[in-house]
């Protein structure tokens, strides 16, 4: 019985509607990015098996905010837009997996720089191609912006100039972790809110 209400649970989260899904997801990115910046901050140790489940979780996440972030803005953007997001979201579960499997690759150095460019880069695309179109509320966009900026730079400084952000200023590109996750996290959150009480998500 237990087993049979456990692969009923499984099938009704992988197949529900893609605007939960995306509401899920985008808690459970924010959930989790609070952990990690506790971590960091706190100068915390934990297992390494620990780091590596909130490492697969936070990728997972991300992904799926991805994924259901073209069908959040369908309307707007071209159809090859569906493609180039599940490729991106290729990109981080890939990414994450190396970071999992590469000792040398952790928050200290910067971890999987090349993935978090790519990142960085298509969301700063996507975030500024869908300003004004009232899909995401302005604060949240001016959030996502800078928290883009910042990863954008910091990891573009890593991947072509070899260089690691110094301890010193490390707290202000923390403040544009912050606001990614805020942007992203919360602000999906709310756009599929407001898409689902406008009655018109995909299934």
């Amino acid at each position: 019985m237990e087993l049979m209400e456990g692969r009923l649970f499984m099938k009704t989260f992988f197949t529900q509607p893609i605007g939960q899904l995306g509401r899920q997801n985008s808690l459970g990115f924010i959930g989790i990015n609070v952990v990690l910046l506790v971590v960091f901050f706190g100068e915390l140790d934990i297992s390494r098996g620990l780091g590596n489940f909130i490492n697969f979780f936070w990728g997972f996440s991300l992904f799926s905010i991805i994924l259901a972030g073209y069908y959040l803005v369908q309307d707007q953007v071209p159809s090859y837009w569906r493609e180039a997001s599940a490729i991106l979201g290729g990109v981080i579960i890939v990414g994450t997996l190396i970071e999992i499997s590469s000792p040398e690759y952790t928050l200290d150095n910067g971890g999987f720089a090349p993935m978090y460019f790519l990142w960085a880069f298509n969301s700063l695309i996507y975030v500024l191609t869908m300003r004004g179109t009232g899909i995401f509320r302005p604060i949240y966009e001016y959030f996502s912006i800078f928290g883009y900026i910042s990863i954008f730079v910091a990891s573009g400084a890593n991947v072509f100039l070899d260089y690691v952000i110094p301890e010193s200023i490390q707290p202000i590109f923390g403040l544009g972790w912050i606001a990614m996750v805020v942007g992203l996290g919360y602000g999906s959150y709310v756009a599929w809110g407001d898409k689902l009480a406008s009655g018109s998500e995909l299934e």
